[in-house]
């Protein structure tokens, strides 16, 4: 474990962006999570909430890693160095921190868990493991019949809908932001597409404003009646292109690795694996 490190447990957003901006650079892909949170609260769009810490690991004045809890979200851990992810850990457990859970790159967390679950005496178990993909290079997908068109307030009710289907069939024991307002958040942000076909919506892909450079491609919903037929590839294709329009330098999404089917399509539009991820549940000692 690195020597004289200093976790500083910040409350002040801003202060944490002075502190962490240079290093989010340096690591864009598995900070992106965090990247755009705090990006959303500094301009105001994201409220923030009265439980949320801004976690610096500092050595020597220099930046080691960074890290965020936002409850009632899991905790948040992006790539660290070696023993950091301990470090946190120990500081959190100390300060008598509660946690349901922690999500971010897999050998990480899995560092974070083994000192937390020992000096908690918590458990933990999986809920989901995950792959991040960063695109290279956009390659048009196969012809899809129909268009894709940018969601606006005649499909707000639609998208509410499918961003609850969306919840409850990928993050079914988490929390989530309510859907009506993650919605209006991202209708007013101009981050949602529709794919249209034969007069209707058919699938729905997002993306987020880049922080550090890097937008991420979320959610991308297809309802059950229409997959299988191009949809979800054609509408995430769309929103990438968007993402890279407003200015993104790289795009990214995140797949579950229990469903091969996204895993494969992405790749066949330019998608390559940056990173394993993973959310776990932590389960105090009863």
């Amino acid at each position: 474990m690195p020597d004289g490190i200093d976790v500083r447990v910040l409350r002040d957003p801003r202060l944490f962006a002075r502190l962490s901006s240079r290093w989010l650079a340096t690591e864009p892909f598995s900070t992106n999570v965090m990247g755009v949170q705090l990006d959303g609260v500094l301009r105001g769009v994201r409220p923030p909430g009265e439980e949320d810490i801004w976690i610096a690991a500092v050595q020597r004045d220099r930046l080691l890693g960074a890290a965020m809890h936002t409850p009632p979200y899991h905790l948040f851990l992006p790539r660290l160095p070696a023993g950091v992810g301990s470090r946190i850990a120990t500081t959190l457990a100390a300060a008598g921190r509660p946690l349901s859970g922690v999500i971010g790159e897999t050998t990480t967390v899995a560092e974070f868990v083994s000192v937390w679950t020992a000096r908690t005496g918590s458990t933990s178990s999986p809920l989901m493991t995950m792959r991040m993909y960063r695109l290279t290079e956009l390659i048009d997908p196969a012809a899809t019949p129909g268009v894709a068109r940018q969601g606006g307030p005649d499909e707000r009710r639609v998208l509410i809908e499918w961003f609850e289907h969306f919840n409850a069939e990928t993050h079914p024991d988490q929390p989530r932001e309510a859907a009506a307002t993650a919605v209006d958040r991202r209708l007013a942000a101009g981050e949602l597409w529709l794919w249209w076909d034969g007069g209707r919506p058919v699938s729905l892909a997002g993306h987020s404003a880049p922080a550090a450079g890097v937008a991420r491609v979320e959610p991308v919903y297809t309802p059950p009646e229409h997959r299988r037929r191009g949809y979800g590839t054609a509408v995430t294709a769309s929103a990438t292109r968007a993402a890279l329009h407003t200015g993104a330098m790289h795009v990214a999404l995140y797949t579950d690795l229990a469903n091969p089917v996204s895993n494969s399509i992405y790749q066949t539009i330019g998608y390559v694996a940056d990173h394993d991820a993973v959310d776990m549940r932590l389960l105090p000692n009863r």
